[in-house]
């Protein structure tokens, strides 16, 4: 009977307490909850229910080497063109060539069928000029990072312009200061500086465009590129 009434005991207690756990630290609670389960719990017994239709995740899917575009092409221009083919902006990964001139090599398109393939491939016979897609694999899309539309990168910038410059071209632009990156890259037969800066959102990415495409700094004409 001892026992009995020390676990009635103990149980009130823990009641008791509940009403005083703030609502900031349920997050918390939640979270530890879940990490101590995950370290204690034993993996459940497998089920006797055979799998689901369909296999893994993505084992259906088919994918895409989409080129012929040209360099400023957002995903929304790639998405008219394959208008009613089941493709959202996730589905298209942009492919800049490590080393080159930030020209997309081609856009990775992943299709829900093989079927939107197939009406991929017959809008864009409707399409004409240099459009051109062809089977991929689900190898060349995997390790593509995208730069989501949020990142922009700043053409024809002087050899001596330096991370204070580029903020004081950018005055009025929503980005990350720490983000901002110079690098070198191959043009014409000659190397050419690029700054790569990351913004807040899509959103404020486009408005920079917008409003500081060939604008000038240290006197130089500074050209904006959206990164897909």
């Amino acid at each position: 009977m001892s026992i009995i009434r020390s676990a009635i005991r103990s149980s009130f207690c823990l009641r008791q307490l509940d009403p005083e756990i703030s609502r900031s630290s349920l997050p918390f609670l939640q979270e530890w909850r879940k990490c101590l389960s995950t370290a204690t719990e034993q993996p459940p017994p497998a089920s006797p229910l055979p799998p689901p239709p369909g296999g893994s995740p993505g084992e259906d899917r088919f994918y895409g080497k989409f080129s012929g575009f040209s360099k400023h092409a957002l995903k929304t221009d790639i998405m008219n063109i394959l208008e009613g083919c089941s493709v959202i902006p996730d589905d298209l990964k942009f492919n800049y060539p490590r080393g080159g001139n930030l020209t997309p090599a081609a856009v990775f398109v992943q299709f829900p069928s093989l079927s939107a393939y197939d009406k991929a491939l017959r809008n864009i016979a409707k399409k004409g000029k240099l459009y051109r897609l062809e089977r991929a694999a689900r190898g060349q899309w995997d390790p593509i990072v995208p730069y989501e539309g949020k990142v922009v990168a700043l053409h024809g910038l002087p050899v001596n312009a330096i991370t204070e410059d580029i903020d004081r071209f950018l005055s009025g632009c929503l980005y990350y200061p720490g983000s901002i990156q110079f690098l070198t890259v191959q043009g014409l037969g000659t190397s050419k500086r690029v700054a790569l800066v990351r913004f807040t959102s899509q959103t404020q990415a486009m408005n920079a465009y917008i409003t500081k495409n060939r604008n000038f700094l240290l006197n130089q004409r500074i050209t904006l590129q959206v990164l897909q």
